[in-house]
């Protein structure tokens, strides 16, 4: 009851309404950021955007002659404001609401200032402020509906996701025993079979042919898994040498010419620039690329032709592959360059392998600045391969016009040719004593002489006690392993030749190699013909460090 008496009607408080809207704007926030928490950064949006409009509205419903005919402009009013508010993430409904109670109390207070509300007007401030809470109700009540459901979707998406993750992973395990167990068994059959006596000289060829055969396949399956985790984890170390690209292409078409060959196919090599005699990458890599791309194409094609094309063009090698295969379906393609999975499970029943070619292979030419692309296939008719990758050139370079290198049909296998290390004196610092044996056996054909020490520790003591002209020790040894042995032996002025010897492939392990104080390195599996090789440059009176 105010202290004039004086009572007002509904259009006497839109006009007083309409005077002192700023000033009950401006009280209106001012207790809105006393007394609600998202008010204190939020209550200002509300005097730009919605509520001037919501407050108008209010002063012409008052105003009207028939209230009832503004229900409609009311309805969208107020559901205007009360998304405007309910869109502002610091407020929940009660927040929101108690604004709402603050408006229509500070509303009341300047009316009653100057005289009593009738009951029609005091309904229709009532009703509309109450219009406002039911419409910004409903709307929490969707956004909260539409985050649940986002929330929903988004776990399921997840669990959908992570399932088909687990079985694209299970699968890709499944399928990776199958790999390794393959070339695995038949390395353990067929040693079996040589402990049979009574057996011809060419079937030892055959079944020892056989199991080179299967450990080479195995070693690449165990490289690609290797590589393809050091991508992943941003742990590719790229080398930058300078190497002779046409000496590069040639070797590697000879080898992939006797591939297609054994698969019934022809392959082709041909250019359509000049080509830069000499490039600047890693040579490792790129051979990489080259093999499980060329590789690739060679298995799935069962006739007709591989062929590859070299173009060279302002720093970039481009690498073209295409083949007369079986070619890949558009559902197909979306999964060629993801890990853990093949484009056809029908391809890993039909033709084996692991899935991670074509990965890695994105991911290598990536790792060397350039991409790997699937540029066109179509089913039964073949596919098309691209390969970009940045090299830098040498300064006065050669260009050179290879239209075509001849594919070398010759065998590339290890010949029997023994190194003549006759005279050479080698400790052998191995724990393993099948390692020991097999080095041994390599070694006693060159006229080599071998002592073996079992650890790092023997190994000192002998080299210290006397000469050698080469050591070959191990890394990873009980009681003493290789790097702490080689760095005793530096600190002890020792200046002789020694060769690393790991099952750790990685450059930076070849880095470390070389900083405990290795002068070579030789990764296992032993290759025979790496060893012999470096151990007759090693007996070269003209060797060198590497």
């Amino acid at each position: 009851m105010s202290l004039s008496g004086k009572v007002l009607n509904r259009k006497d408080i839109a006009a007083l309404v309409a005077k002192n809207k700023t000033q009950i704007l401006e009280t209106w926030e001012s207790q809105s950021r006393q007394k609600v928490p998202a008010a204190k950064v939020q209550s200002r949006l509300a005097l730009r955007d919605s509520l001037p409009q919501f407050m108008d509205q209010l002063v012409e419903t008052l105003k009207q002659d028939n209230p009832k005919a503004e229900d409609d402009v009311n309805a969208q009013v107020a559901r205007y404001h009360a998304k405007d508010r309910a869109s502002q993430p610091e407020y929940t409904l009660d927040q929101v609401i108690f604004e709402y109670h603050i408006l229509r109390a500070v509303i009341t207070d300047f009316v009653e200032s100057a005289g009593d509300m009738n009951s029609e007007a005091r309904k229709i401030c009532y009703e509309f402020i109450e219009s406002g809470i039911r419409k910004t109700s409903t709307r929490f009540l969707e956004l909260e509906q539409k985050r649940q459901a986002a929330q929903s979707k988004e776990i399921d998406d997840g669990k959908i996701e992570a399932e088909r993750a687990n079985e694209a992973k299970s699968a890709f395990l499944a399928n990776m025993s199958h790999e390794i167990r393959t070339p695995l068994g038949a390395i353990m059959g067929f040693v079996g079979l040589l402990k049979d006596s009574g057996l011809e000289q060419d079937e030892i060829a055959k079944y020892i042919a056989i199991i080179d055969r299967n450990s080479d396949h195995l070693l690449r399956i165990i490289d690609d898994i290797l590589d393809l985790t050091k991508v992943e984890a941003g742990k590719m170390v790229i080398e930058t040498v300078e190497f002779s690209l046409v000496e590069f292409i040639a070797d590697f078409s000879s080898l992939a010419g006797i591939k297609a060959r054994e698969n019934g196919i022809v392959f082709e090599f041909r250019t359509d620039t000049l080509l830069p005699e000499m490039i600047i990458s890693d040579p490792t890599r790129l051979r990489q690329i080259l093999s499980n791309v060329v590789g690739n194409a060679i298995k799935f094609t069962e006739k007709g032709k591989v062929e590859l094309i070299l173009k060279y063009d302002v720093h970039h090698l481009e690498i073209r592959v295409t083949d007369t295969g079986r070619g890949i379906s558009r559902d197909q393609r979306k999964f060629l360059f993801k890990a853990f999975s093949q484009a056809d499970s029908s391809t890993t029943r039909k033709f084996g392998g692991t899935g991670l070619g074509l990965v890695l292979t994105k991911r290598l030419s990536q790792a060397l600045g350039g991409d790997f692309v699937l540029a066109d296939s179509e089913i039964g008719k073949g596919s098309t391969f691209d390969v970009s990758i940045p090299v830098k050139i040498p300064t006065a370079v050669n260009m050179v016009p290879l239209k075509q290198i001849k594919v070398d049909p010759t065998d590339t296998t290890w010949d029997q040719h023994v190194t003549d290390l006759k005279g050479l004196e080698i400790l052998l610092v191995e724990d393993s004593p099948d390692n020991q044996f097999l080095i041994k056996k390599i070694l006693d054909k060159t006229g080599a002489r071998i002592t073996l020490a079992g650890n790092g520790s023997e190994g000192v003591d002998l080299a210290l006690a006397r000469r050698f002209d080469v050591i070959l020790m191990d890394i990873q040894m009980p009681i003493m392993g290789g790097h702490e042995a080689v760095k005793i032996l530096r600190a002890k002025d020792y200046s002789g030749p020694i060769v690393a010897l790991t099952a750790h492939a990685m450059k930076e392990e070849r880095e470390k190699a070389v900083q405990s104080g290795f002068s070579h390195f030789l990764t296992k599996p032993i290759n025979r013909k790496s060893l012999t090789d470096l151990l007759g440059l090693l007996h070269s009176p003209l060797s060198l460090r590497l």
